[in-house]
């Protein structure tokens, strides 16, 4: 690892030992997995193929040095299986490569916006002896080990057929959907999935992704008889909202930006909204105005208390911002 600004930053080692351990995984819980889902989910950044083949070339390199061997099924569709000569002998690490896979996955242990957490405890204790899990036994048994409903979903991405779940929404409704599990990230310590409906006859519904967030699928199961394709355009990054806009958009917020943050703030934002002149009232003492769609009112006036911004319209986002700060003073 490299320090930048008194922060570690992974080195490209450390990245491939993420993604390794995350590949072993996905192999170890699945018969087979797709080609181009291999692709979308552990290379999403690779837009050649040619660059995701040399990739994934010496990452199976790598697994099969810890004793893992991905191999190609024969058939007219490219599929990726655990080799059955895997794991005959016992292969040993090294006291210093067990602690070189412990450095670079251990943060991702107890991440709860990684959805393979728990999978990944288990892999490091079996890795390294030395390695335990102290942390777990303070958490909750519902979070020490993944949801059913979580394994089920993630099998379905993988092998590519559709799940049929039953979801809570917001309001407490229950519904019943027939969905495609295209690939899931983590928010607030949140997990969600991006799916869009399937119909029985006609497949993948135009226009239907949407986000679920897992913890409300009560029942999960996978449709055998429903294979999906995710489209070559999906990204996952394009679904990785602002804390605040989970949900139909309410309004449009606009927001003084200071300059002290103004420099940062493309990473902060996320590349969401637009940034623009500041606002011709200067007594915010903004540099720029940010302008981006918002679902939740009362957590937008949080996020923007939390990030040094001040809202300007629309007129509730303010007052619920004024309030938040009241609330903050009369605490203090």
């Amino acid at each position: 690892m490299d320090a930048v600004d008194g922060y570690a930053e992974l080195s490209k080692d450390d990245e491939q030992a993420r993604r390794v351990a995350s590949l072993a995984l996905a192999f170890m819980s699945s018969d087979t997995i797709r080609d181009e889902a291999v692709w979308r989910l552990f290379y999403p950044d690779l837009a050649k193929a040619d660059s995701y083949r040399t990739a994934f070339r010496r990452d199976r390199a790598a697994l099969a040095e810890c004793g893992i061997t991905v191999s190609r099924v024969t058939g007219p569709e490219t599929l990726w299986r655990v080799d059955s000569t895997s794991f005959v002998e016992s292969t040993e690490l090294s006291e210093e490569d067990a602690m070189a896979i412990d450095v670079a996955c251990l943060s991702l242990v107890d991440d709860p916006n990684f959805p393979y957490g728990s999978e990944l405890r288990i892999a490091l204790s079996k890795i390294d002896g030395a390695f335990d899990c102290p942390t777990s036994a303070s958490l909750p048994a519902e979070e020490r080990v993944p949801s059913r409903q979580l394994v089920t979903l993630q099998g379905c991405s993988l092998s590519g057929h559709a799940a049929r779940i039953e979801y809570v929404r917001a309001d407490g409704r229950a519904v019943d959907r027939l969905v495609a599990p295209y690939g899931f990230f983590g928010m607030r310590g949140h997990l969600y999935m991006v799916a869009p409906c399937v119909d029985d006859a006609s497949g993948v519904i135009d226009g239907s992704a949407r986000t679920y967030r897992i913890d409300r699928v009560r029942r999960a199961a996978e449709a055998l008889g429903t294979p999906f394709e995710v489209p070559g355009d999906f990204d996952i990054r394009d679904w990785q909202r602002l804390p605040f806009q989970l949900g139909p958009t309410s309004c449009e917020g606009a927001f003084a930006v200071p300059g002290h943050v103004v420099r940062e703030f493309s990473q902060v934002a996320g590349g969401r909204g637009s940034l623009g002149p500041g606002p011709a009232d200067d007594r915010a003492h903004a540099a720029a105005t940010w302008r981006v769609e918002v679902s939740s009112i009362d957590d937008a006036a949080s996020w923007a208390i939390a990030e040094d911004l001040t809202p300007l319209s629309p007129p509730e986002l303010v007052e619920a911002w004024r309030e938040k700060l009241e609330g903050v003073v009369a605490h203090g």
